[in-house]
């Protein structure tokens, strides 16, 4: 009789535990502020840098790529740079869930990034960072899916 109390007792914390946790949750931003914009000038200005995915509107769940196009602030095409990929979903903590990187660069400041693949919906951020002979610099698109 007391293993089947202690086993009742266990499992009943347990729930109460689960009920907490869901309890304390805080909400998740609505980011109703997001620029969702696929165009954007870099976080100094150095660049102009817009994106095109292979997929519109851009897919959750499929593996795919994205044609960056990057150019100076008044314009000309930078060709050479090298850019590297970072995000993720900033409310859930976590990034992104494949290692997008730049697969080929198309000449007139254009690079097709492969490997770019969002697992949810939601409020998630890219964010590139840009070197080349005209200096280093970052960009963040916003997207919600």
């Amino acid at each position: 009789m007391k293993t089947a109390l202690w086993k009742a007792a266990l499992w009943m914390s347990a729930l109460a535990l689960a009920a907490l946790g869901t309890a304390i949750v805080l909400p998740m931003n609505s980011h109703d502020d997001a620029d969702l914009s696929t165009r954007r000038a870099s976080k100094t200005g150095m660049y102009e840098v817009s994106y095109a995915p292979e997929v519109s509107p851009v897919p959750k769940r499929k593996l795919h790529s994205w044609t960056v196009e990057l150019r100076t602030r008044d314009g000309r095409p930078v060709d050479g740079a090298r850019i590297a990929v970072d995000g993720g979903m900033p409310d859930h903590g976590h990034g992104l869930p494949t290692r997008p990187a730049v697969r080929e660069a198309l000449g007139d400041g254009r690079y097709v990034i492969d490997g770019v693949k969002f697992n949810m919906g939601g409020y998630w951020v890219v964010d590139l960072a840009i070197e080349s002979e005209h200096g280093a610099d970052t960009v963040r698109f916003e997207l919600k899916l």
